[in-house]
């Protein structure tokens, strides 16, 4: 849990699909590599969340300690930030844009600015009128999309995730002019390039649009940036493609991580409660048309993954269509996701709250997938002993079990 804390990036590099680093905040770098690097990174990647690190994030390139004004395991000043935020905006001639966005991103938290409210004083700054102008500066700069380089527009979309991770930037996504209009042709470009590592950064900025990064947030707030988000068919399916694909070819465990994270924050409670109904089943439609897809994403290596599906494949089961709820219980059987949750959900046994959460969650489905279903239930006579089906009829209690799964965790 220390070492996970400690952890400040992680690198992937583009010009070997093995190899990765991890930088530390004490400044040390250490390479690995790895067969199934992307499918690794996402598990380390939930993990080092888990254990409470937001400012984690995957990077094309080491981050640049020249550029930061302050040791890694600390935040930077007011000032600092403050400055930073004015240098978007007010690039000087003789320093490149993109320079001032590597510059911004080295010393501002993955997770946000940690001073993003104005303070009180004669002399105090507005904090939101610097946050709205640097954020028009970055889409107003951005260059051509089409020839930028992947490293530069890597940096444009972290620096975006950054602002609207504070409260001033997630509500610019409603409230500033055509904000919305130029993010959604940025986004439609940047996953046109089907490179993996744009597509991860470009789909987590969508993610701290969908569900607030900040605290104090305002749930009508949510409402209007999920609708905004959620208004497009096509531009739904466009985030659904690469998901399909890699699922497909067993590839790009990253952007199917945070393509299942966009999702989950739009279906799946307690995050789903601020989702319009008309959205809302438009969206459990277009995941439940992926059919077999989601099955396949239960034989992930990466238990991060396997978690997202199973609790979107719990909306849709619960929420869904009675035709729906059918079709997933009939390729439950067909994919052998049944059998493989019921071990899950009986032969579990850890202290690690992921994997807790993981066995409530099997424990879920399998209900789920089994009610009503006459083909599940002779599956299961077949396999569970006579004996132990009768405790099914019984009218004990069922052992109270903490909540893992409805929990709004950011």
């Amino acid at each position: 849990m220390v070492m996970y804390v400690q952890v400040f990036a992680l690198i992937r590099y583009t010009n070997d699909p093995q190899r990765f680093s991890i930088e530390y905040v004490n400044g040390i770098v250490r390479k690995y590599s790895a067969t199934e690097r992307d499918a690794l990174l996402c598990s380390i990647l939930d993990g080092v969340r888990a254990s409470g690190n937001r400012d984690i994030c995957v990077k094309m390139t080491r981050t640049n300690r020249g550029q930061r004004l302050g040791p890694l395991h600390l935040p930077v000043e007011e000032e600092v930030e403050s400055q930073y935020l004015k240098y978007l905006v007010n690039t000087p001639p003789s320093v490149q844009f993109h320079e001032a966005v590597e510059k911004f991103n080295s010393n501002v938290a993955y997770s946000g600015l940690n001073h993003a409210v104005s303070s009180e004083g004669i002399f105090s700054e507005n904090k939101e009128k610097l946050i709205n102008g640097s954020l028009t500066a970055l889409l107003m700069k951005e260059g051509d999309q089409n020839s930028l380089p992947n490293d530069r527009l890597e940096e444009q979309f972290h620096a975006l995730r950054r602002l609207v991770a504070s409260k001033a930037g997630y509500e610019a996504f409603t409230s500033l002019t055509n904000f919305r209009e130029i993010v959604g042709k940025k986004v439609v470009r940047a996953l046109r390039r089907k490179d993996d590592g744009i597509s991860h950064a470009c789909v987590d900025f969508l993610c701290a649009l969908m569900q607030p990064m900040h605290d104090n947030y305002d749930l009508r707030q949510e409402q209007m940036n999920k609708s905004s988000l959620l208004s497009s068919k096509p531009f739904l399916e466009m985030v659904l493609e690469p998901l399909k694909t890699h699922v497909q070819l067993g590839t790009g465990a990253l952007v199917v991580s945070s393509i299942l994270d966009f999702f989950t924050f739009a279906v799946c409670p307690p995050y789903s409660e601020t989702t319009e109904a008309e959205k809302f089943d438009m969206v459990l439609e277009l995941i439940s048309g992926l059919g077999r897809t989601v099955f396949k994403l239960f034989q992930h290596p990466s238990l991060a993954i396997v978690k997202a599906a199973g609790l979107i494949m719990k909306a849709i089961i619960e929420e869904g269509t009675p035709e729906m709820a059918k079709k997933m219980q009939d390729l439950a059987l067909a994919e052998g996701a049944l059998p493989r949750h019921l071990h899950t959900s009986l032969f579990t046994a850890s202290s690690d709250n992921r994997l807790l959460t993981h066995r409530q969650l099997s424990r879920h489905l399998v209900g789920r997938w089994v009610t009503g279903n006459p083909t599940a239930n002779a599956l299961l006579h077949r396999v569970v002993p006579l004996g132990l089906m009768q405790y099914l009829k019984s009218n004990e209690k069922v052992p109270e079990e903490a909540d893992r799964m409805h929990v709004r965790d950011n």
